[in-house]
Formats: structure tokens, sequence, C-alpha cells
């Protein structure tokens, strides 16, 4: 079958393992289900660099493990394609896998549910690596709610805590919706085309109407919309936070979220012909700019870096939507690793913290927290956009292609969104490691850096952080080859401008957040009492009420509106049967009551007309 075979299911294998000794309650595999992790998505890592290796000599991988689906004209089956995207893909989804796996040994030390925990990860990681190495929609689709299932086990996974249960159900629910799309489109791929394998489909999409393939495109979105939490199906991704902290990181780094990103460049021959993309640039700038606004008030370390992840992604489709696919797929590269730094960064700070995650009851944790504290703010300095670290390679690419394209609503928006990323992050920063200390002095007693296991994984992510942006170069020519770049050349004059216009703003942001919080020249919390700018930041403080107005949509609104349908049927319509036969038979009975007479010559009347009615419709038939 191959080495690909082996890269996804080696995690499934460690899932059943670990799977194994919770149902069972294996004495000797209590507490170790780590190994099993780490020894399979290890192997699974190696294996993804020689598939890298071998795809950079040239070589398009392609394996056929078994055929899953035949049924009339339909043959669709399981194995893996390996192009230039997925071999990227698979590096990133693996390499943070492992490390996560590492960090969790010391985040989840102690927990009730460890081994559970770690068979779950494997669970979700074989499911992203069968999504990206997919050679047809059918598969991809699979792997598309195996990570949704995944995710909808580990955001639950303190179940017993309502609030996770909650943030749970509503994760799922609103991947439904957007799931339920994606599937209608695959179901009309396949009336279209007669097949669900991407080279059948996307050689023949120009043969298409552009109506047809423009459909195919928005229910398509539909889906990658729920998947990587894009307004308006953004809200489940804060409250995903109640899950534990390591998964946080996978979500986001390189397995849920990105999964959309993946789709839409993956179905770059689709959408090119299509007239969508214009929905997919302007939903992802609504989303990177309305995340960033939000984030300056949120308070719990975690969802500043949850919003800080929905405004990222916001980039990647701003990205898609101009064309820029090279652009996008380069920042899901960089954006994976110092992502994953920071939530795995803000679970040492909670460990130390000893569960608090609000940023409020912290400060000055740089000198109990060196190394977190250090790798924090690199990763800080990378989602910023500060040279010479990763994420401003990316994103200074995909600002730039807004421009150059033409699209400059687009660009301002997401120039203003970079200003205030650093905003919010310098905010964080400030609050967390730097000014004084606000936390109890009980919690002083507790404070520490984190283990070598929890901070082995930050120095190393810290590494890509810095370095990756440098591989542009490298993989705009390497995944070019399979995925287009639209995005047209402009003179040197105004890429400087553009670049220096969105450093300048990122440096501006810093800078006023040092204002706000650590040279405390000006209050926030005066600012944010004037008469005149309170409604403003209530407005973002509760997410531009979002959460509120769905809940009286489809939650209230669907309970209302079904009671009353449910009460009118039960009333009406049940009750209107059992009523209405019961009525019926009395009618008849009162009539047939009438014949009832007792004498013998009535019946003997009844008795002939019946016999004469018989005969005469006898003779008529």
């Amino acid at each position: 079958m191959g080495v690909n075979f082996a890269i996804a299911v080696l995690p499934l294998v460690s899932f059943l393992l670990a799977g194994f000794g919770v149902l069972f309650r294996i004495p000797s595999f209590k507490n170790r289900s780590h190994y099993f992790g780490l020894v399979a998505v290890g192997i699974s890592l190696l294996f993804s660099f020689v598939e890298l290796f071998k795809v950079m000599g040239g070589e398009v991988i392609t394996e056929h493990w078994f055929t899953w689906v035949v049924s009339g004209g339909l043959s669709a089956s399981f194995g893996a394609y390996v192009d230039s995207l997925t071999a990227v893909m698979l590096v990133v989804v693996t390499f943070v896998s492992f490390f996560v796996h590492m960090y969790s040994i010391g985040y989840m030390k102690g927990d009730p549910g460890y081994d559970r925990f770690f068979a779950y990860l494997g669970l979700f990681t074989f499911s992203m690596l069968v999504l990206v190495m997919s050679p047809n929609f059918l598969q991809l689709f699979f792997g598309w709610e195996a990570v949704g299932l995944s995710s909808y086990l580990l955001i639950g996974f303190w179940f017993k805590r309502k609030r996770a249960a909650d943030a749970a159900i509503k994760a799922f629910l609103m991947n439904r919706v957007g799931d339920f799309l994606f599937i209608l489109g695959i179901v009309l791929i396949f009336w279209t085309f007669n097949s669900l394998d991407f080279d059948a489909v996307f050689s023949s999409v120009n043969g298409v109407s552009k109506g047809i393939v423009s459909a195919i495109a928005l229910l398509l979105l539909g889906g990658a919309v729920g998947k990587s939490a894009q307004f308006p199906l953004h809200t489940w991704l804060a409250d995903a936070m109640e899950g534990p902290t390591p998964i946080s990181a996978l979500i986001h780094a390189a397995t849920m979220v990105a999964a959309g990103v993946f789709m839409v460049a993956r179905c770059a021959p689709i959408y090119d012909a299509s007239s969508v993309l214009e929905v997919v640039g302007i939903i992802g700038v609504i989303t990177a700019f309305g995340a960033a606004t939000i984030g300056l008030t949120q308070f719990d370390i975690k969802r500043v870096l949850a919003y800080s992840t929905l405004s990222q992604l916001g980039y990647m489709f701003a990205a898609l939507g101009v064309g820029a696919y090279v652009f996008a797929m380069f920042h899901l590269f960089t954006h994976a690793f110092f992502k994953a730094l920071l939530f795995l960064g803000s679970g040492s700070v909670i460990h130390a913290m000893d569960g608090e995650q609000d940023i409020r009851r912290m400060g000055g944790l740089y000198k109990y927290m060196p190394v977190t504290t250090v790798t924090f703010i690199i990763g800080t300095l990378a989602l910023v956009g500060i040279p010479p670290l990763a994420g401003f390679f990316s994103k200074e690419e995909i600002i730039l292609s807004t421009y150059a394209n033409g699209h400059l609503v687009f660009w301002f928006f997401l120039v203003v969104g970079a200003m205030l990323t650093a905003l919010y992050m310098g905010r964080l920063v400030f609050l967390v490691f730097f000014g004084e200390e606000r936390f109890e002095p009980r919690e002083k007693k507790h404070l520490h850096e984190s283990p070598a296991v929890m901070t082995v994984p930050l120095i190393v992510l810290s590494v890509p952080s810095v370095f990756a942006g440098f591989l542009k170069e490298w993989f705009e020519h390497f995944v070019g080859e399979v995925v287009p770049n639209h995005v047209h050349e402009v003179e040197a004059g105004v890429k400087l401008f553009v670049s220096a216009t969105t450093l300048s703003l990122a440096v501006f942001g810093l800078f006023v957040a040092a204002l706000f919080y650590y040279w405390r020249k000006l209050s926030p919390e005066a600012i944010t009492e004037n008469p005149l700018i309170r409604p403003l930041y209530l407005l973002l403080y509760n997410k531009y009420y979002f959460d509120e107005i769905y809940g009286f949509l489809f939650v209230r609104g669907v309970g209302f509106g079904g009671g009353k349908l449910a009460n009118f049927v039960d009333r009406y319509v049940i009750d209107g049967i059992v009523n209405g036969v019961a009525v019926v038979t009395k009618w008849c009975g009162e009539a047939l009551r009438i014949t009832q007479t007792g004498v013998v010559n009535n019946y003997a009347a009844y008795f002939a007309l019946g016999i004469i009615l018989a005969a005469l419709i006898l003779l008529l038939v």
C-alpha cells in the first residue's frame, strides 16, 4: 500500500491501542498511552519528510489502498495523492501533532482522562492526514467529517463541565450547517461530472457552464466557512477554548480550521472557473477585521488567541479571494508554527497559574517563566508580522496581493487589521508577562517554569516561527507547481510602500499597547468608560452580539416556533383525527339507530329492499 498508508494509519493504530486500554482498563496501559502517540506520529513525521523529498525530486505519488464504494456510476476508492501541496501539509500536520503529543505529557499529567485524551489525539491526527491525502471528494468528505467528530470529542473532553459540553455541541452544530452545504456541493459535482476524482473533475471543469461551476464553488465554500470558522459561522471557535489547551493548539494550527483553506486551494480550478472568488475574499476580510476588533476587548488568554486565529484565517481567505492561492497556503504554513507556539505558551502560563486564564489576574510572569516568556514573545512578533520572523513574509504577500490585484478596500481593512493585531497581542504580552503582579500571594507560591517536556516543544516551535519565512521563494515555486497564483506584478516602489505601511502600522500598534499596558501613560479603563466610546466597547466585548442574535433566532426562535407548530399539530391534526373518528362513528350510530324499531315487518321490508338493490347492482354491472 505504500509509505503514505503508514503515515495515515499509524496515528489510527495509536488511537485504537489507547482506546483499547481505556475500554478494557488494562493496568499496564494506564497513563502510558502517550508512548503509542509519540511513536506513531513520530514515525509518520519521518515518513512525511521522506515523501516531501520525493516530491521535491519531481515525483507525484499515488497509492490505491482499497475500493470504498461502487454503486451505479459511482466508484470511489481510499488512497493517497501526494503532490507538493499535500507533501507540505503532511509535514505541517505531523510536525505540530508530534510536539503537541510531547507537550501534553506534562500538561495533562494527573488528569483522570489522560489515556482517553491521547486516544482522541491519534484519531484527530489520522483524520486530518486522510483529508489532505484525498484523491477524491468522497475521501475528502470522510476526513472532513472525521476531524469534526474528533474536535467534538476533544472540545468536550471535560464533558462534566457544562460549558465544555455546550461548546462541543455548539461546534458540532455550527459545522453541520456548513457540512450540509458541502455535501450538497459534492452531490452536484457527481451529478455534473459523473465522477468524484479530483483529476477527472478538474480537467473537465472548463467544459461546464459557469453557473453550475459557481453553484458548486458556493456550496463547497459553505463547508469551508463552517470548518475554518469564517463569518457568519465563526462563533463556535472561541467557545472551543473550553477544551484542553493542547487541543486548541492542534485545532488552530494544523488540523480542523486549516481544512477549509486547504480545500479551497485544492479546488482552485473550480474557483477560477466560477464567479465566487469575490465572495471568498469578502468573507475573509470581514472575518479578519471583525475578529481583530473583538480581540481588543477579551480577557481570557486563550480567547484572545482564538480571535487572532479567526483573524489570520480571514487573511488566508482574503488571499484565496484575490487568486493568491499559494500565498494563502504559505500563511497557513507559517501560521501553523507560531500559532501552535502561542497556544502551547498560553497553556504553560495557565499551568503555572493553576488554571487561571484571566490576563487581568496575571502580570510580571517573565521573572518566573523565562523560557515561556521568550518563546511567547517570538510567537507574538511572528503573528504581528515583524521582520525577519515568519509571519512578516507570509502576511506581507497577502496584503501586497490584494493591493496588486486592485482590491483596495480589501487592502485597507487588512492593513488596519495588522495594526489591531499588534495592539491586542501587545496588550496580551504586557498584561501577562510584564508590569505589576496582580495575582494572589498564594498563587505566587505555585508559580514556576513548566517542565522540560512542555518547554522543549516551545523552543522547537520557536525555530520555524523565526526562520520559516525565509522559505518563501522555495514555497512559492514548489507549491506553485500545482496551485495557481494569480497575482499581478508591481513595481519595487509599490512593494516598498505597501510593506512600509503595514510594518509602520504594526509597530504603531505595539507602541500604543505599550502606552496603555506597559508604561501606563494612558488608561484603557477611562477610555472604555467614556460615554461616547462605551457603546462601541460593549459591542466589541459582546462579539457584535452574534451569539445573542443566533440564540434568539435559532434557539429560542426555533423552540418557540416549534412549540407553536407542535401544539397546533397536536390539537388540530392528531386530536382532530381522533375526535373526528369518534364523531363520525357517533353520527353513524345515531343514523342506524333509527332503523332499530323492533317490528318484524319492518325488518322483512329492509331485507327485501336490500335484495332488490343488490339485484339492480348486478344487472347494471
